[in-house]
């Protein structure tokens, strides 16, 4: 009778084990609606919300060209991203240029640092400079192409985030590229915070 009472307590300890381990699991995992794959550190979380920045050039008849385009957010903390190689030559005489910015998403867990075009000067014979000139901005001076959003910095007043209204909202501001250069690449500096999944328990 005692090795009976014995087993049916190992049996209860064993249940109750298994209850609780199944519950944390179920409260820590990372849901795979957001996220495919989430490793810190760096590392790609192949999030399905991403950003978007590019740069457009338009003319005077209403024509436009997005000419270098990067999604960015894969990694979290501080970050960057590269967009392709472009290979545009600005035409100040016929066209304006655009930096643009969708968010495409509400909140403070993914800021916008800056945007930073990569282009060469002609080099008066036909070809380009061997080396990189930039323009940079902070996010901050991105201003949405609408009125029913509202944006907010962090604390440097540097970095931007889309606070409330439509996540695919367009920000954006106009740069001046001396004319004849070639447009390379783009880059997108951001911050994504860390996604925590830590459960809920109320007493």
């Amino acid at each position: 009778m005692k090795n009976k009472g014995t087993f049916y307590k190992r049996l209860v300890l064993a249940l109750i084990s298994v209850v609780l381990l199944g519950s944390f699991l179920a409260f820590s995992s990372t849901p795979d609606v957001l996220a495919q794959n989430d490793t810190e550190g760096g590392q790609s979380i192949n999030a399905l919300v991403m950003g978007q920045a590019w740069v457009t050039s338009y003319d005077d008849a209403g024509g436009l060209n997005d000419i270098a385009y990067v999604p960015f957010g894969n990694y979290f903390g501080f970050s960057t991203e590269l967009s392709a190689y472009s290979g545009a030559v600005v035409d100040n005489i016929s066209n304006s240029y655009v930096l643009n910015w969708r968010p495409n998403l509400v909140g403070s867990s993914m800021y916008v640092c800056g945007l930073r075009v990569a282009y060469r000067l002609p080099d008066g014979v036909g070809g380009y400079s061997s080396s990189f000139s930039y323009l940079h901005i902070p996010g901050s001076v991105l201003l949405p192409r609408t009125s029913s959003v509202n944006w907010s910095t962090d604390w440097t007043g540097g970095c931007i985030y889309l606070k409330s209204g439509s996540p695919s909202a367009v920000f954006n501001k106009h740069i001046n590229i001396p004319d004849g250069s070639r447009i390379d690449y783009l880059r997108v500096y951001y911050y994504r915070a860390s996604l925590g999944y830590l459960p809920l328990i109320k007493r």
